[in-house]
């Protein structure tokens, strides 16, 4: 500042000593002190300020639009009865399409398989759709039906239909979100008595890869308040946009503001999946990697082992290839791969059948394959 100050000094200097004749003695010439005074006058304020009136209009907002479009889940199967959360995420006529957590709608209790201790599954037999209007509570029970579910991402729809006006969320693409974004859960924590609870936090992680047992998937990291009973209610950004769908937290003495969400591309596609047949089919790019260590001697992207079958040997990628960027063939921009966890969600955000294009690093060469088919998992 002192440096453009100088400047607009000198600047200033020059233009009214130009401007002056010799031959008037009447006008009187400025001082160096004057003229920074002046100039400090002339110049515009510079501040940094935070309208904080204007965020909390935007959170009000937020709240007000999405509040009946983050509804309750009352699940009952043969050993429980266990409520939490669901998004209305499309609406068809008066079907309403909503997204919750399969746990939500999927009991799991271990129990003696012979000697074995075994955790075993066991469907929901009844749904029902609770929502809140002028603080009372209503059930919708007779037309939800469960579409599908998947375990691996823990991710199912449900359907209801009903007449009332319930809140469609948009769903946000993922991809854009932001180490230290503020984000907003939204849900039913300890059942229906704290319906609709709203809690603020910010992002600290975008891929954080869980493997628990038969989940499998790449979270959203955040600090927003869950409990029991957020299970499958919404993530949302600051335009109300679904952001994840919280699932699970870190329960420890010694942790607190651990909480995670399955992101809203992961979302997206776990819905076609199951909106189309209710089955969910992984797709395969056919590699194996040290997820913690690169051994290839970069400091960014994903070391590989190239396997038989997958769309990665059918690319001609070859052992100790260094995998940099994904994308399927309509979009415009590759997804930068940094490690392991980058590239787990962008195989998890693509479909069976998609096309995609690798771009990898070879004796320190950067390539791009051809485009190649995902085919499905050997598993499924």
């Amino acid at each position: 500042m002192k440096k453009l100050l100088l400047l607009f000094t000198i600047a200033f200097g020059l233009v009214l000593s130009g401007c002056i004749q010799d031959t008037s003695d009447d006008i009187d010439l400025y001082t160096e002190e004057e003229l920074k005074t002046l100039i400090k006058e002339l110049l515009p304020e510079v501040e940094t300020s935070y309208d904080l009136s204007s965020f909390e209009n935007a959170i009000t907002q937020m709240t007000e639009l999405s509040k009946s479009g983050v509804l309750g889940i009352q699940a009952t199967s043969d050993v429980r009865t266990g409520s939490g959360s669901g998004v209305v995420y499309k609406k068809e006529g008066n079907t309403y399409y909503m997204i919750t957590n399969a746990h939500v709608v999927v009991h799991s209790q271990v129990e003696l398989v012979g000697d074995v201790a075994t955790e075993v599954d066991y469907e929901t037999t009844s749904q029902e759709i609770v929502y809140e209007l002028n603080g009372i509570l209503f059930v919708i029970s007779e037309s939800v039906i469960l579409v599908g579910y998947d375990v691996t991402t823990d991710l199912a729809v449900l359907t209801f239909e009903s007449d009332k006006d319930f809140t469609v969320i948009p769903m946000a693409n993922s991809y854009d979100l932001e180490l230290g974004q503020f984000v907003f859960a939204v849900g039913n924590p300890l059942g229906f008595d704290y319906y609709g609870t709203i809690t603020m936090g910010i992002i600290s992680g975008k891929t954080r890869y869980v493997d628990d047992g038969d989940f499998s998937a790449t979270l959203i990291q955040h600090d927003a308040a869950i409990s029991p009973g957020n299970s499958g209610g919404a993530l949302l950004n600051l335009d109300g946009e679904l952001i994840g769908i919280n699932n699970m937290k870190i329960v420890d003495d010694q942790v607190t503001g651990i909480g995670f969400a399955i992101p809203s591309n992961t979302v997206k596609r776990i819905v076609a999946d199951l909106e189309d047949d209710g089955v969910i089919t992984r797709p395969y790019l056919g590699i194996s990697t040290n997820a913690l260590v690169n051994n290839c001697g970069t400091e960014f992207g994903v070391c590989i082992n190239v396997l038989f079958g997958g769309a990665a040997s059918a690319a001609g990628l070859i052992d100790d290839d260094v995998i940099i960027g994904y994308k399927n063939t309509e979009s415009l921009d590759f997804l930068d791969i940094y490690n392991f966890n980058d590239l787990k969600e962008a195989i998890l955000n693509s479909s069976v059948g998609e096309s995609i294009i690798i771009k990898y690093l070879r004796d320190g060469e950067e390539e791009i394959s051809d485009a190649v088919i995902l085919g499905i998992h050997p598993d499924d």
